[in-house]
């Protein structure tokens, strides 16, 4: 029988057999629906499908509208134009996103990574997609989290200004507390209370940004251009405009997990109401965006900060105000952008790892969540406490040595300082061979003057062109025009060899200016060679050059300028007390073109070596005190004119009237032609030697030992520095960039050729005159 029992069973019917296989498959595929169906009803995007369309529109708001808001102002350099095709670009995007929800037919793109793999396949799509979407969320998220502090302390600094400050970390904690507990709401629809205060509270902190603007009034001489003054830098702040902008129009990302929760069947899809929603919340959008960024631009211009409510300040309850309603729109925003991110646990954890859905579950993943946010955003607020702590030390560190460097160590300067130090920068020795260079005529002279004149002015307008910042030296200009080692490079070299180079001219001019008056008062004493008389000139200078800084050397400047008046006024009041030589020639002494070529272009540069003084502008304007009502510029100004009126006054008489006296006999020193009476062209000698170059020169070598070589700044550093300099040891230096159409191509172009065909002549006549030089004569 047993034999009989089992060869029935192996003889049983197949098609029986294949009914129970099917139905067991069956009954395993529907176990498997059941499951992730169960799984679907738990995960928070598709949870509930039940929400209307005003639950898209306060979810969007939400998403969209952020503390960025109060940044528009800041950004309307690009204008207004890119802010409203953004909100156009958006809205049609936005669109775009809510018709691919549902356009398979029978499936519903509920989440990002869906529409990826939609597009990219099943394994691609997730790569392309998760990683940006969570980079996008959990940064937005970290972002909220330290808003929301800052917000928390903008607030208790605002109410309580007396009490003792508490710092940004502790305030993100608070913050966060608030999110342990709301992260905790189980999908979208049950965060639609939070949702919907936050999109009230957006609404009314942009509403008292705009309506206390207007209140608070145009602000005086309200500026609509750059603050930047270079092209690289309005470059960069119509890019920066652009990212304000863009971060303004953040949302995309959340909207087919939105949509998720509004019902859907065939006939009545879910994008009916989502896009009703959706074009609710753009009017939001629009009446929260547009009146903050142009009534704030208006009334502020360039001066208004990247949150408006900073440069608001008052009144202050209404501006602490404010800072609740972001802070409340900032606890919102937090949980629309942390949905889809619990999502994306719940699904890995639920279905790649197969835990089992429970409450226990939800719990530590949505506690340890705002946890990661809470550790990073207050590790980032602690770093950058750690580094405001350093910048003040270091702000410290470098406010002493301003203080101590030559240049910024006073700032007490008055206009009439100006005025004598720009005499004795511009006014040198070279006034007396002007008469020497007037071949190329008085006109000539006249253009450099006004060019020179002009170009001073941009240099004085120049000095603090950057708000908030004054730029003192020629490098500090140079690197706010081509970057902070470009500039450098650029100008440094080019300073020094200016610097230095005139320095050990005035070395030498003081030597022979010395051995000049010797002679004259003892022309029968031995000769001795000009070698010597430098070094007593430099005697002098080994003293002088411990004075610490440019007001220091004042009455020294102040002496120099009288000298310079004097030695000029000697020079043409003995040239018309002589009178007019005997066969006067106008006419160039060379007889063949080249000649006369050389001897015009020798004459240029003679002119643009009287007019030499650009270079310490900036470093002069640097003694005198500013404040924004105040600017150094005016009072920079007044003593550039006053000392243009009297370089006019050495320049003119003597160029004119010794050329008119003495024609082309004249020699490139006029002093030299006249001879006598000797008393006096001893004297004019004697007034030549006063003149001082250096501090620039020192200033950058103190520079480079305290900030770069960390020296400490000290007396005896000082005296090594410039005591070595004195022996004299040549460094480096620069002068800066201008900008002003067609004025300044004149200016540009008229300075290039000078620079190009002037050391031509000069050289010229450095060979013709070789013959007679001997090695240490």
């Amino acid at each position: 029988m047993p034999w009989e029992s089992k060869h029935m069973h192996a003889c049983s019917d197949p098609v029986e057999e294949k009914k129970q296989l099917t139905t067991m498959v069956m009954s395993q595929s529907e176990e498997e629906a059941a499951r992730k169906k169960a799984i679907d009803e738990w995960l928070p995007i598709s949870a509930k499908r039940n929400a209307k369309w005003w639950y898209s529109a306060f979810h969007n708001v939400t998403a969209m509208v952020g503390a960025g808001v109060l940044a528009l102002p800041f950004a309307m350099g690009p204008g207004v134009a890119i802010m409203f095709m953004s909100w156009i670009i958006t809205l049609y995007t936005l669109w775009q996103m809510v018709e691919m929800h549902e356009m398979i037919p029978g499936k519903r793109l509920d989440r990002y990574h869906e529409l990826g793999q939609e597009a990219f396949g099943e394994k691609l799509g997730l790569w392309i997609i998760v990683p940006q979407q969570l980079i996008v969320e959990v940064g937005v998220d970290i972002v909220y989290m330290v808003t929301g502090g800052k917000s928390l302390q903008k607030f208790h600094n605002l109410v309580c200004s007396d009490c003792k400050e508490i710092k940004l970390s502790f305030w993100i904690m608070i913050f966060a507390s608030v999110h342990f507990v709301l992260s905790h709401l189980p999908d979208f629809n049950s965060i639609s209370i939070v949702s919907l205060a936050a999109a009230v509270m957006s609404l009314s902190y942009s509403t008292i940004a705009w309506v206390a603007s207007v209140e608070k009034g145009v602000k005086p001489d309200v500026d609509y251009g750059y603050k930047a003054s270079t092209t690289p830098g309005k470059v960069f702040a119509f890019l920066s405009g652009l990212g304000e902008i863009a971060f303004a129009y953040a949302g995309h990302n959340v909207v087919l997990e939105i949509q998720a929760t509004i019902p859907s069947t065939p006939e009545k899809p879910s994008k009916g109401p989502m896009w009703k929603g959706v074009l609710v919340a753009y009017l939001v959008v629009a009446i929260c965006y547009f009146p903050v960024a142009m009534v704030g631009y208006y009334y502020f211009g360039n001066s208004v900060d990247d949150n408006i409510l900073i440069t608001l300040e008052k009144p202050i309850w209404l501006i602490a105000t404010a800072n609740i309603f972001v802070l409340v729109h900032v606890i919102g925003s937090y949980q629309i952008y942390a949905m889809p991110v619990f999502d994306m646990l719940e699904t890995v954890l639920v279905k790649k790892l197969n835990f089992t859905p429970c409450f226990r579950l939800r719990f530590i993943a949505r506690t340890l969540y705002p946890l990661l946010c809470l550790l990073v955003s207050a590790f980032l607020s602690l770093v950058a406490y750690w580094d405001s702590l350093e910048s003040e030390e270091e702000a410290a560190r470098q406010k002493a040595i301003d203080d101590w460097l030559p240049i910024t160590s006073n700032r007490n300067a008055k206009w009439w300082y100006s005025a004598f130090h720009n005499v004795t920068a511009m006014v040198g020795a070279g006034v007396l061979a002007l008469p020497f260079a007037m071949g190329v005529g008085v006109t000539f002279l006249f253009v450099s003057w006004v060019i020179t004149l002009y170009t001073l002015w941009q240099m004085v307008e120049m000095h603090e062109i950057v708000p908030g910042k004054r730029l003192d030296r020629y490098h500090e200009l140079g690197q706010e025009a081509f970057g902070e080692k470009l500039g450098l490079w650029i100008i440094v070299p080019q300073q020094l060899v200016v610097d230095v180079g005139l320095d050990i001219v005035y070395m030498v001019t003081g030597g022979k200016s010395l051995q000049k008056f010797h002679e004259l008062l003892c022309s029968d004493c031995k000769d001795i060679r000009l070698t010597f008389w430098i070094m007593i000139f430099a005697s002098v200078h080994f003293v002088l050059s411990h004075l610490p800084d440019f007001n220091s050397i004042t009455v020294v400047s102040l002496a120099a300028a009288v000298m310079s008046l004097s030695y000029s006024t000697i020079a043409w009041v003995a040239t018309v007390a002589r009178g007019t030589q005997p066969d006067v020639d106008y006419s160039y002494k060379a007889s063949t073109t080249t000649g006369k070529v050389f001897a015009f272009l020798s004459g240029v540069g003679e002119i643009a070596f009287a007019y030499a003084g650009h270079n310490v502008v900036l470093e002069i304007q640097a003694t005198i005190p500013s404040t924004p009502e105040k600017p150094s510029k005016g009072p920079m100004w007044k003593g550039v004119l006053v000392a243009y009126i009297i370089v006019a006054i050495c320049y003119f008489p003597v160029a004119i009237v010794g050329y008119y006296y003495y024609g082309n006999s004249v020699d490139d020193n006029i002093l030299i032609t006249l001879e006598k009476p000797v008393w006096l062209i001893a004297t004019a000698n004697m007034f030549v030697i006063i003149h001082v170059y250096a501090m620039p020169v020192f200033d950058m070598m103190e520079t480079l030992l305290v900030k770069q070589m960390k020296f400490t700044p000290c007396f005896r550093l000082r005296f090594i520095a410039r005591t070595i300099y004195v022996a004299p040891l040549p460094y480096l230096a620069p002068p800066p960039q201008t900008q002003k159409v067609w004025t300044l191509l004149f200016c540009i172009i008229f300075g290039i050729l000078i620079t190009i065909l002037a050391p031509i002549g000069g050289l010229r006549q450095i060979i013709l005159a070789a013959s007679t030089y001997e090695f240490f004569s």
